[in-house]
């Protein structure tokens, strides 16, 4: 009687604790896997927001850029501007025409005079129809115009972009619909302003194609009006008048957004204006769509609940099989052996463990460390743990590694080492001071983990995967970065941006394979032509970035100089000799990296005016 109460008391304890560790264990497992949800809508959301913006819409702009340089600067209408020859506008009509042809974005390509009238205007109507010349009778005054008046103030001859607004023609918004933005270039004859040239691109194609399976996609303004919106009849509701505010679509999120936060409730937030680079200040939105999400959590509830249940219903029978008779505990015992045994198999095979005494001879090794370090136990057993240290960590790194061990406390951290065929790995590691009953150090215990795979990833992330310099993301924080300690310090620091003379030539002419292999060679000359200190990234296109840290003016050009000439110099395959343009500033008070980009951006534009094949400081 008393052995049936056991059995029964006993496999009912063991039910009930089996459901409280499988609740307990599910709970965990739903609140990982919500924690694992977020965590990937949010590297989504990255991957997402870098595609549509720096592969599709900034080489897009880039492109545009490229097109009014290169008419601002044709030798027709230099030669126009110079003459007011009325023989050449045919010329220039067919050019502007042509300009128009290449892209079907282009709605509108101007030359627009001093006074403000129109003298050559092309125009498309639609995306899908071919442009065509305006006749004189039909051109226009646009001295009234915003952005005509903002174009004559301008001193230098350089980029400027508008607002992304509804195209007006006499004075009223086109209907249907045509977003617009604006690129143009002033020009100047005698260091006076001569006119303007402009092209309109026709935006609604350009943002609309900016859309995700994952996420409902917003471009808002400075000032929360939408430009772009899932639900099109809001799109452009600054200037259709269409009641919709941010608040509506993120009541609990609006504030932080129009506050410069990039991630909140519901949200993911990223800056358009280093791209597009006008007063809109405009703000990429991804919101991720309830049907996705909610998808994903339902996937997870389901398969938690299952696993619940099955643990539940595999309870009770594992319960009445532990209340079986004593005799057949040694059978479960053995069982448990094995089962540890296993486990041990799976820790020896995955996990990098070693143990050595404490002069650092390595006594016992997991598979998981022979196949890291390359090496086999026979190999490793008996020999001193800096068989697998690696030259490029300093010698600090392990002086500070073994003052902390040897004192008894453990040790963590992330190691590079080198393996038998010289390459190198890395680990995220611990070292565990084992002592005896006298708290003595009897010998160290390594345990880690190989994160090889994710420093890799790291690099590629910062990294221009062309060039093997570092990629614009990265090189934005190094100046910022720098400019921090520039003003905390008080230290010297300068910049130059360089660009290729004429690389469009060599792209049109020799093709984009014969670029990238200039692209590539540029940057091994620049990284061999610079110190270790100095900071090399691609900034865009052709163009590259040097921060060059306790660099003043003097220090700079001579710098700049060295670099230019080393191009210069240098005989390329197929494309024999390029030139480089250079443009240079140093830090002045109250610097931040945009205002130092401008300025040596200027500076660039100066060189290119100069001529090309110039260092100018600015």
């Amino acid at each position: 009687m008393l052995n049936k109460n056991f059995k029964f008391l006993f496999t009912l304890y063991f039910i009930i604790f089996g459901i409280f560790i499988t609740a307990l264990g599910a709970f965990i497992s739903y609140k990982v896997h919500i924690f694992n949800i977020n965590k990937t809508i949010e590297h989504y959301a990255q991957e997402v927001s870098y595609s549509k913006l720096n592969d599709y819409l900034s080489p897009h702009i880039e492109k545009m850029n490229s097109l009014v340089e290169a008419l601002a600067n044709d030798k027709l209408l230099q030669s126009y501007l110079a003459t007011q020859d009325s023989k050449k506008l045919a010329g220039l009509n067919n050019l502007f025409l042509t300009i128009a042809n290449s892209e079907r974005n282009i709605m509108q390509v101007r030359y627009i005079d001093a006074s403000g009238e129109e003298i050559i205007r092309v125009d498309r109507d639609n995306q899908q129809s071919l442009p065509h010349i305006i006749q004189k009778e039909k051109l226009q005054d646009k001295s009234l115009r915003d952005y005509f008046i903002s174009i004559k103030k301008m001193n230098t001859p350089q980029i400027w972009y508008s607002a992304v607004d509804l195209n007006i023609e006499h004075k009223k918004i086109e209907v249907p619909y045509k977003p617009t933005f604006r690129i143009a270039m002033p020009l100047f004859k005698d260091q006076k302003f001569a006119g303007t040239i402009i092209i309109n691109i026709l935006v609604k194609e350009l943002f609309t194609s900016i859309n995700s399976p994952i996420f409902n996609i917003f471009i808002i303004d400075k000032d929360g009006y939408y430009i772009l919106h899932p639900d099109e009849k809001y799109s452009w509701n600054k200037y259709t008048g269409v009641k919709r505010t941010l608040y509506q679509d993120f009541p609990n999120g609006a504030s932080d957004i129009l506050a410069g936060k990039t991630e909140g409730n519901g949200f993911f937030a990223y800056k358009v204006n280093h791209i597009l680079n006008n007063v809109d200040n405009a703000i990429l939105i991804l919101q991720p769509k309830a049907s996705i999400e909610k998808s994903m959590r339902y996937e997870n509830i389901i398969t938690s609940a299952i696993v619940a249940l099955l643990s539940i219903l595999l309870s009770i029978p594992l319960a009445m099989y532990a209340a079986a008779a004593p005799s057949k505990l040694q059978r479960k015992l053995f069982d448990s052996n094995k089962e540890l045994e296993r486990f041990r198999s799976i820790i020896d095979k995955y996990v990098v463990t070693a143990c050595t005494d404490i002069g650092g001879v390595i006594t016992s090794t997991s598979a998981a460390f022979c196949k890291a370090s390359g090496y086999t136990k026979d190999e490793l057993i008996d020999q001193k743990m800096n068989i697998i240290k690696n030259p490029l960590m300093k010698k600090s790194f392990y002086h500070n590694l073994w003052e902390t061990i040897l004192k008894g406390n453990n040790w963590s951290g992330e190691i590079q080492n080198r393996t038998k065929q010289g390459e190198n790995y890395w680990l995220e590691q611990t070292i565990i001071p084992v002592k005896d009953n006298n708290n003595h150090i009897s010998y160290f215990m390594s345990v880690g983990i190989d994160i090889t795979a994710k420093k890799k990833l790291e690099t590629l992330s910062i990294m221009d995967k062309l060039t093997n310099v570092f990629n614009r993301r990265k090189i934005d924080e190094s100046l910022r970065l720098e400019i921090q300690r520039a003003e905390r310090y008080n230290k010297k620091l300068s910049l130059i941006i360089m660009d290729i003379d004429h690389f469009k030539y060599i792209n049109d002419n020799f093709g984009h394979q014969i670029g990238d292999d200039v692209l590539i060679k540029v940057a091994e000359i620049l990284q061999q032509s610079i110190r270790k200190i100095d900071v090399l990234g691609r900034f865009g296109g052709e163009e590259f970035l040097i921060i060059c840290p306790q660099t003043e003016k003097e220090g700079v050009i001579i710098a700049a100089e060295n670099i230019r000439k080393n191009i210069e110099s240098y005989e390329f395959d197929t494309v024999q000799h390029i030139t480089i343009s250079l443009g240079l500033t140093s830090y002045q008070l109250g610097d931040d990296e945009n205002t130092m980009i401008k300025r040596s951006d200027d500076a660039l534009y100066l060189s290119k005016n100069k001529g090309r094949n110039k260092a100018t400081f600015l």
